[in-house]
Formats: structure tokens, sequence, C-alpha cells
């Protein structure tokens, strides 16, 4: 029997998993990775049993999607063996990052184990993939490992069919691994010496998995804010424990379980206090637990939580190399084996049971899917915010992880620079490629430059079509509806030139939207969230004693209408008195969150001829106490009215359901209204998922 596997199946210990289950089995023949995917043949009586153990009792990080079976002559194999790797199309997909499983966590403080403190220990259940790999198929020799030669005990460690570390591509020790350097020192003396330098409140960069962070106390955090410009955003704080966590923050069983799995993402939570230096004015934490044994031997000698923050300015991608970290300080703690690609830190938030991503990287991504269909080579190069990528060909759809915000020059080329490593790991040359409509993206001028067939494709509709493509690729019941699809998020450009931002489809019809709002300012106006209410407040006949603003809003200078139910969310802060400035996105959101009390009281809304118009009016006099209550009670009724209306199971995508408080309120509401709902909990229901959005919508609309 010949069996051909596609999936999560290198460099995850499924060939040892496969030789192990073929020699408990009686069974002869030979295994070896091929570039897109693994052979197998066996030969003997328990081939039955074998598939069925093939699929049930993988190692934790393979992950099956296709079994191809034939029958092939015999050939009489002596034993099972493991074959060198064969040369091919690439088209297996990547392993995702993963954190130190328990059996290297054992070894790292053993005295007894000759991997006692190594701070790089890994086996074929965990540690580096994606950020090591240079090339496929998955082997020593294609990876950042290759210029370290293997001692004798790791060789033969690596040729045990018993050990774990049997085909560990990444297998080192003390002796023959990559060294851990601090200053003029090495080893865990480095450790001792990093610990030392942040107790006494220094910023130190650590070499982490996908980059460097900076790392602190959370009393140095505003000396960090000033090295990394980021006067109020949130750092995510790094406990030594679940049970520390625990002390500080409100933590459901759902919470727990995402914060202790092995992907250890970033998972938003709401903190007991107000962490006034890591995360001001806001109730929610980012918090996450050591995934590396180097943050492992740091916290067996600190109590303390940690600071730990990309390496970057904001908006810069983060930082991976030794030449460009000491911008940000003369103190670092790295290792000397190269980190082939970056990858951030994954951020997540527990919703209903269900992981919502605001960022899917290290431990997620890439994000592979597999299709029974044949698909054009298609490239979707996302928007410009939290930007991804999707490639499509053969049968494989694969999600890049988080690039960032293409703002700037640095951003803009490791853009490039990821669609130029995908194109080289999987031989990937795009026939179709889709982007966005708006003429100004960078995104969208990179597309249009490749000379190729191009899709543009509306930026609100790849929301609703990015939730379309998980529901089909998960198989989920409701894939085959017609929906009704919530779009809703601060900006984006419209069909009609115009910003859009609260848009409710049916099926790709857009059949209704707020209300727009002229707001003078233009992109100032993003920021100073005064401007915003000002404009709201002009639009219902109140003065404003701005005479600059008042000529520029009569005059129509510097002007822009939008519908986003985003810049509602700023005008709300503002005139519930929660802030003037929008100190980073979502700041205003998380101020309107914070703000909310459990109350059913709403304000009055109406939908006519496909525009909706909440009663901003009564609004505006209203107490400011009970904005925030009754603005976000009022967007949940208009969802759960539209939905009655149009009697269709309803989608909800785009930035501005990343508040949980409005999430989960419309949840309850759809549910006890028996209306089928979904929302993306396997990509970013943010702009993070517009690239296979539009990937979808391409797949669906191109001949």
């Amino acid at each position: 029997m010949r069996i051909f596997v596609k999936g999560i199946v290198q460099g995850v210990g499924f060939r040892p998993f496969v030789y192990k289950l073929a020699n408990k089995l009686g069974l002869t023949g030979f295994i070896r990775n091929c570039s897109d995917g693994v052979e197998i043949v066996i030969e003997g009586e328990n081939e039955e049993l074998f598939l069925e153990h093939l699929q049930s009792n993988l190692p934790p990080l393979a992950k099956i999607f296709s079994l191809q079976i034939q029958s092939t002559p015999k050939q009489n194999f002596q034993s099972f063996t493991i074959f060198k790797s064969q040369e091919g199309q690439k088209e297996t997909f990547l392993s995702p990052d993963i954190s130190i499983c328990d059996a290297c966590l054992q070894d790292l403080f053993d005295p007894q184990s000759r991997r006692y403190r190594y701070p790089l220990i890994n086996c074929t259940n965990c540690g580096p993939r994606f950020t090591i790999i240079k090339d496929l198929p998955y082997d020593r020799k294609n990876t950042s490992m290759a210029k370290f030669p293997m001692c004798q005990e790791c060789q033969r460690e690596y040729h045990d069919p018993n050990s774990r570390f049997f085909h560990a591509q990444p297998i080192g020790c003390n002796s023959c691994g990559p060294k851990l350097f601090y200053e003029s020192l090495s080893g865990y003396e480095a450790i001792e010496a990093v610990v030392k330098d942040i107790l006494t409140g220094e910023i130190v960069a650590i070499k982490g998995v996908g980059g460097y962070h900076l790392v602190c106390l959370p009393k140095s955090a505003c000396k960090l804010r000033q090295i990394k410009r980021r006067p109020k955003k949130p750092f995510a704080l790094m406990f030594k424990s679940i049970g520390k966590i625990k002390e500080v923050c409100h933590i459901n069983e759902y919470e727990e379980n995402l914060i202790t799995s092995k992907e250890r993402p970033i998972v938003i939570v709401k903190a007991k206090k107000i962490f006034a230096d890591v995360a001001p004015d806001i109730d929610r934490l980012g918090v996450f637990l050591p995934y590396s044994p180097i943050y492992y031997l740091l916290f067996s000698l600190i109590d303390s939580p940690l600071v730990v923050t990309s390496a970057n300015i904001s908006d810069e991608p983060i930082v991976k190399d030794e030449e460009n970290i000491k911008r940000f300080t003369q103190k670092v703690l790295y290792y000397n084996r190269e980190i082939v690609r970056s990858c951030d830190d994954s951020v997540v938030v527990g919703i209903d049971n269900r992981p919502l991503f605001y960022r899917l990287s290290r431990g997620y991504g890439p994000k592979s899917f597999y299709l029974s269909k044949q698909l054009p080579a298609i490239l979707a190069v996302g928007a410009r915010q939290k930007n991804t990528i999707s490639l499509g060909f053969s049968n494989n759809i694969i999600l890049s992880p988080y690039i960032g915000d293409i703002k700037n020059i640095q951003s803009y080329n490791y853009f490039i620079q990821v669609i130029e490593d995908f194109k080289k790991i999987y031989d990937f040359s795009p026939e179709v490629v889709v982007c966005d409509k708006h003429p100004g993206y960078e995104t969208t001028q990179y597309a249009k430059s490749l000379d190729i067939t191009t899709v543009e494709m509306q930026h609100h509709l790849a929301h609703i079509y990015a939730a379309k493509a998980e529901m089909e690729l998960t198989h989920h019941p409701l894939s085959q509806n017609l929906f009704l699809g919530f779009s809703w998020d601060g900006t984006g450009y419209g069909d009609d030139g115009k910003v859009w931002g609260g848009e409710v489809f049916v099926g790709d019809e857009r059949k209704y939207h707020f209300d727009y709002l002229k707001i003078a300012g233009g992109e100032k106006a993003i920021k100073d969230i005064r401007l915003i209410a000002w404009s709201l407040l002009k639009k219902y006949g109140f003065e404003i004693e701005d005479k600059l603003f008042n000529l520029a809003y009569e005059k129509n200078i510097n002007c822009f209408e939008t519908s986003s139910v985003g810049r509602l969310f700023d005008a709300v802060a503002f005139l519930a008195g929660l802030c003037t400035y929008q100190e980073y996105e979502g700041y205003t959101g998380l101020l309107v969150e914070k703000a909310y009390q459990a109350r059913e009281d709403r304000y009055e809304f109406y939908i006519h001829d496909g525009i909706i118009t909440i009663d901003f009016l009564s609004l505006i006099k209203d107490k400011k106490a009970d904005i925030p209550t009754k603005f976000l009670n009022t967007l949940t009724a208009i969802i759960v009215e539209i939905a009655k209306r149009e009697k269709l199971p309803v989608i909800l995508s785009g930035g501005v359901f990343q508040n949980k408080t409005l999430l989960e309120n419309t949840i309850k509401k759809l549910q006890q209204n028996s209306i089928p709902y979904f929302f993306p909990t396997q990509i970013p229901i943010n702009d993070g998922g517009i690239s296979l959005g539009q990937l979808w919508y391409a797949l669906e609309n191109y001949k």
C-alpha cells in the first residue's frame, strides 16, 4: 500500500511516529518527506489497522489534511526505514513555532540531564519550525541549524527510534548547539547577568523565537515607552505561572486553557486593578506565559511579571537581527542561530468559549487550509492595516502570519520580503493577484505593478468573505447559506468613493449602512477625536466655538463623509467625557467598554431606505455616564432588528467586533431570538483576515 499524506507532517515528529507504528504492527516499507507532503509505503497483514492508528493517534503538532491511498506491487522489504527526503513540487504545510513541551522543560531543570539549562532545548514535539526553515522539505540542511554539526550523543538520539529527539531537525545540546551570549558572558551565566540587570531597572533586548523582545520590570515601563515612542498603548505582561496571573486578573476556565495552550498566545483578560504604567486607563491586560526555554530560565530566578514587547518602533516590523537591535538598548541577550523569518506574538481574546484573534502569528501562523479542488495560483495582498497575505495554489490555501501596518518604507519592504519568501519556499508564481479597491493603498499599487490579472475587492465585503472562507474551509454547518453580513470597522474605501465602516450586506449587496457623517479635519480627525464629535454636534444643529473648524465644515474644506461605526465610537468617547484624543487604534472602544454597565436601556434608532440612524440628539443631551452603555446596547439592537427583518444567518466581522462587550451582548441577543450567527475564530476578525477574504472572492468570481 502506498499512502501519500498532505498536511502539517514535517518537523512535527510524524516520521518517527509512523516508524514506531509500523514496527509495532509488524509492517515493512519506508517513509520519506517530499516537498509536497510525506510518502509512506507499507507491506504486511495489518495495513487497515495501520491506517486507523495513523489518523487517530497523531503526534501533538501533526495534522493530516488528506490521504491518497493506492495499491503498489510488493517489493518484499525486510524492515521499515526512514528514507532520505525527496525533492519535488513544494506544497507541504509549514508548522508554526510551538512552546517548549513538558518533557523538554523537565530536562531543562534536571541536573542529571545532559541538556540541563540548555537555553535552546527542543524536540519533535516542540520548539521553532516556521522561523528556522529556509526551504522545503523540512530537513536540517534546509534550516538555520545546518551550520551546527551534531555531537556524537545528539547523533545517537537523532537516529534512535525510541528517543523523542528521533529525526528532530533542530536537535542540539550544550556541546554542539547554538550558544547564548550577553556582553562577555555565555550560557547560564548570561541568564544570571540579564536577571540582575532587569532587577536594577534596565531595558534588556532578548532574542525570542521569532524576533527580539524588549524586556523590563513593570516599574520600568515608562522608560520603555520613550524608547518605543509608544505613549499609552498597552504592553503585554509575561508571568511565571498561571497562578501568578490569577492573582491580578479575572480568568475563566476557557481563558486559562488559552493561556496554557501549546501555542502560548498573549490573551487579553480583565484585570483586577489598573496597571497604570503597563496598560494606562483601561481595565484589560494582555498576559502570557513563558514559551521558550530562555524565558523559563529567566523566571527560575525572578518572581515579578515582566513587560515583554516586540523590539520595534510602533508600526515598524519586529527586529530579528543582531545588527539592528542596538538602536534600542546596549543590553542584548542573543544566541548565534539565525532567525530566518520574523514572527510576532499572537494576540487573542476568549469569546463565547472560542478564540477571537486580534493578531494571528507565532503558534498559529502560517495558517494552512486544504481544499479537495485544484486552485489557480492566487496571491491576495490584504489591506494596509494589520496586513497579511494569502496564497492559493494546488489544493492549498495559506494565510501568512501578521505582517503589520504598511505605513512606512520599513513595513512596506517587509511586506515585499514576506511575499518573496513565500514565493520562494513554495515555488509559487501567481497567475492572479487580488487587492483592495483603495487606489492609495501601497498593497494595491504593488498588486497593479505585477502585470498579471488583477482583481480589486471592496474592503468591507472582504471582511464578510473572510468569514465565509473560514466557514467553508472548516466545514461549518452554516457554510452553504445566504448571509446577512455586518461589516463594521474604522475605515475602508467605499464603492461610492466615501469612507465606509458601518455596512450590512445581504449576499454581495450592500443593503444597509449607517447614515453618512461629514467630518472636518481629514486624517487629523482620526487622532483628534474632538473634530469627529464636533462634526456630529454640528450635524444636529449645535454651535461650535472653534472658528477654524466652523470655516472648514461650512466651506467643505478637508472634509470627508463616512458611515464608519469606529468613528462613532470616537465621538461617543468624547461626548461621554472619556477622552479627547485617540492614543492608539481601538483606544476609544476600550474606554467605552470599560464604562459600560450591565443594563438594557438604549437609544432609539431608525432604519429607512437602508439608512441606519441613531437618535444622536438624545445621546448628546444624555448624562455622560449613561452614554457608553446605551450606545453599545443600541448597536446590538440594530443588529437584531435587521436580522429579524432579513431572516438570514448573521456574520459579524470587522475590527469593531473586537469590542468584547459588544460582541458578547450581540451573541446573547441573537441566541435569545434563535438567530444563527457566525464570527471568525480561526482567522483575525480585523483586517488581518482581509487577504483570505480577497482570495476567497477571487475563487468564487475569477474564471
